[in-house]
């Protein structure tokens, strides 16, 4: 299991190579069990009996049940990411007109919230009792979106950054709440398991980047007042604040280091 900066500050240390696969196999045993939407009603005990190992095992790698939580979220939202990035790189992909990487591209979407909806499901209940458990969520949702704004971007010949980055990311918070409603739900129109959904999502998406939208939306650009110069910073634009999606800030750590929880 790779790990990030974040992530390994919420991991006690695993020194020998044998404590690391314990870990890892607590962490896949989680996965699991979020996927199957069944992690809120499940104790230490029984992560521990489906990782094959005890609960103190469990408790020298993990603080308690919310570090392990967090854990699972940001590895699982880390390895979305990274597939997403792969994914635009795929050279079908790069071959492909920008009318078909729209279709290609909600339904890649449309898979990953299928594969991910009992995690998606967690979530949601977790911010009943926590809203900024919802933060990485937003963080990690735009890093996952941006290399498809871009190869969209590209292929539209899109001239101006700024805009199409607006359009971009408005018609993926548009499409990926549609999919979210349908992970939650046995939804009568639009099911997650449905080519309907992918043919709406498709369309919304594209008449969000391509399609002619009114001045009396496009005025709320957060971009539009900034010159090109400051839009593109290393071939890419800028970030808008949207508080809609990611909010900045700090986030309250919930593990301990050195033995004591903070």
């Amino acid at each position: 299991m790779r790990e990030s900066a974040k992530t390994a500050d919420l991991v006690l240390p695993a020194k020998q190579a044998r404590s690391r696969l314990t870990r890892d196999r607590l962490l896949a045993a989680g996965r699991e069990l979020l996927n199957q939407g069944a992690f809120e009603a499940t104790s230490i005990s029984d992560i521990a009996r489906a990782a094959g190992c005890s609960v103190g095992a469990f408790y020298q790698r993990f603080a308690d049940k919310e570090a392990f939580f967090t854990v699972i979220i940001e590895t699982a939202l880390e390895d979305i990411a990274a597939g997403a990035k792969r994914f635009t790189a795929n050279k079908r992909l790069a071959d492909a007109s920008v009318e078909r990487a729209i279709v290609e591209t909600v339904r890649y979407w449309v898979n990953v919230f299928r594969r991910h909806r009992g995690l998606l499901r967690s979530m949601i209940n977790k911010t009943l009792h926590a809203e900024d458990s919802w933060d990485p969520v937003r963080e990690m949702g735009l890093v996952s979106v941006e290399p498809f704004i871009g190869m969209l971007a590209a292929k539209s010949g899109a001239s101006n950054a700024g805009p199409f980055y607006y359009r971009g990311v408005a018609g993926f918070q548009i499409v990926f709440g549609v999919m979210l409603n349908a992970s939650l739900h046995r939804t009568v129109l639009l099911n997650l398991d449905s080519d309907e959904l992918v043919a709406w999502g498709t369309e919304i998406l594209r008449h969000c980047l391509i399609g002619a939208l009114p001045a009396t939306v496009l005025r709320h650009n957060p971009l539009r007042a900034k010159s090109q110069a400051e839009i593109m910073i290393a071939g890419k634009p800028a970030r808008p604040d949207f508080g809609a999606l990611r909010h900045g800030g700090h986030r309250r750590k919930r593990v301990r280091e050195s033995g004591k929880a903070e």
